[in-house]
Formats: C-alpha cells, structure tokens, sequence
C-alpha cells in the first residue's frame, strides 16, 4: 500500500503515464459493428512486453486487443510483467467468448488485477451486435465461477443508444453476482457508424438514468466509474465534445508490435524505445469520452486519492 500511495502520489506531482491501453493482439473472432480491428490484418506480435512497460512507466497496464484471449501465451506474458515490476496494476479487457473459469483462474494467479469482460446488453441483443451467437448468456454464466475462485471480475459496458436506460438494471445484476461494473461512452468516429449515437432526444431519459445510477453506486458500491465521468457523458452526446484530452501525456496506446500512438483512434507515431517524456504534444481533440479520458482528467481530491488507491491495491 505504501509503495502504491508514493506512486500515485508522484503521479499527482510530477504528471507521467497513469496507463498503457496495450494491445497484445489485433486479432478478434467478433464481428462488432463498430469496430473494424477484425477485417485488419493483424501485425506481428511481441512475446515479451516487459521492455515497453520499463521504458514507459506507467502506473497501470490494459491489455486489450483484439480478444486478448486469442494469445495461448497470454498468463506468461502476465506472469512477466508482475514479476518484473513491484507495483503495476494489471487489468484485461475480454469479449468472454472464450473465458471459463480455468483461464481466468490462471490468469489471475499469473497476477491479473482486475478481467473486465465487455458487456452491454442482458439478453441476445448483445449477442447481435457482437457477432456472436449466445455470447450474453456464456458471460452470466461464467462469473459465478470465476468469483469462487477469487477473480475479481468487472463488466465494461459502453453507453449507446439502445442500452442506456437499462444500465442500472445491469449494474444490479452485476452485484448480484459479484461482480462490479465500469462505463465508457459510445463513439462512432472510428468506422463512422451513427446508429448507436443517442440524439437531442435521448438526453433527458440519459439524465435521469445517470442520477438513478449514482444513487445505485452509492448503495451498491459496485460502479467504478467516478462521478466526474459520469457528469460528462450528456455533454458528450450533446456536443459531441468533451475537451481537455490528455492522451498522449497521461496515456498511451501500444500496438502488439510495440509502437506508440497517441489513443487507439489515431496514426502510430513511432517506436516504443523513442519514447520519452514530451514525445506528443497536448491534443485538441475531444472528439470521444471513453473511460481512459475520464481516469486521466479527473480533478484529484484527497478523497479521490484515497479511493483510487484502494481500487487499485484491493
């Protein structure tokens, strides 16, 4: 706890990465309508990443994908980076298609912090817009026994226009089986898909979710998505703008190649070893609210501080 409070702390004082949204594979057996990683050709991936991560330091690592899952070698690359690096949240984010609970066991004893599983829909809607025959029903059913084997499990829902008014419902379920949840914000900027937008229309019944939530949140201690963030998501929608993007300067994304681009919407830039601090300039763009912005731009108050440390260390 004390080695994790003085990074945070230096964090605060100093600026620095908060976290490397890590791809380790471009490759996805979903065919998601608004993202096109799985008609690209996936590039080479790296075996080990524990360079990247040492000349980067971040205070925390998102594998991503792609489907992570793909990667047969994905406990040994975890197993890497914890043993390399003595504080370094790990976290992961899946699809589900193929977690049961003997993966994500391993996983986790390979020193995953948090397997967060994408989730935004209760029922076969989910399954519709993910490709996937079924898939809702596989992810309910696998995080009972994945939380009796101690994984501590997340539900990643993205806010769109056709599941914003049944998020509290979601995040019930979620508690009910052990799990917690966190929210990003629908963007259709990279494949230019509108239909998931919600419109001018929308926005009171949004209001009203979102107050419902917090109320949620405050009982069920479950949300981890902070109340800064979640104040911003009608702006989002209404303007289609949120400013003040630090990506770049406080997060990076990395390809499973190892080189650098700003966020996982914009151009490669380089190679991880030409890294260093002031590499990219501030942006101007705001043109997203994905969950990375929120964590990154969230005024720090000592309560915040307190409560972040906990998340991270728990």
């Amino acid at each position: 706890m004390l080695i994790g409070g003085y990074r945070f702390l230096a964090y605060l004082m100093r600026g620095g990465l908060f976290n490397i949204n890590l791809e380790v594979t471009k490759r996805c057996n979903a065919r998601c309508d608004f993202c096109n990683y799985w008609q690209e050709d996936s590039p080479p991936e790296l075996a080990d990443y524990v360079p990247v991560v040492r000349k980067l330091k971040p205070l925390s690592v998102s594998l991503t994908g792609g489907e992570p899952l793909l990667r047969s070698d994905l406990a040994c690359i975890i197993l890497s980076l914890r043993r390399n690096f003595g504080f370094l949240v790990i976290g992961m984010i899946t699809n589900g298609l193929l977690l049961t609970p003997e993966r994500g066991k391993e996983l986790w004893d390979a020193g995953l912090d948090e397997l967060s599983i994408s989730l935004d829909y209760l029922d076969e809607r989910h399954d519709r817009e993910r490709g996937v025959p079924r898939l809702a029903e596989h992810i309910l059913a696998v995080v009972p026994p994945l939380r009796e084997a101690g994984v501590e499990v997340c539900f990643n829902v993205v806010v769109k226009k056709g599941n914003y008014r049944e998020i509290p419902a979601i995040l019930e379920r979620a508690a009910s089986l052990g799990a917690k949840m966190s929210l990003s914000t629908y963007n259709s900027w990279r494949i230019n898909n509108e239909s998931h937008m919600l419109s001018e229309e929308d926005l009171p019944g949004l209001e009203e979710m979102l107050a419902q939530l917090k109320a949620l949140k405050r009982r069920l201690k479950t949300l981890t998505t902070g109340e800064f963030y979640l104040d911003r998501i009608p702006e989002f929608f209404r303007r289609r703008q949120v400013p003040g993007c630090t990506a770049g300067l406080n997060w990076v994304q990395v390809t499973p190649d190892g080189r650098i681009k700003r966020c996982s919407d914009q151009p490669v830039a380089g190679h991880w070893s030409q890294w260093r601090p002031g590499f990219f300039d501030p942006t101007e763009c705001g043109r997203c609210w994905y969950s990375c912005r929120g964590a990154a731009q969230e005024p720090w108050t000592l309560k915040r501080f307190v409560e972040m440390s906990r998340e991270a260390l728990s």
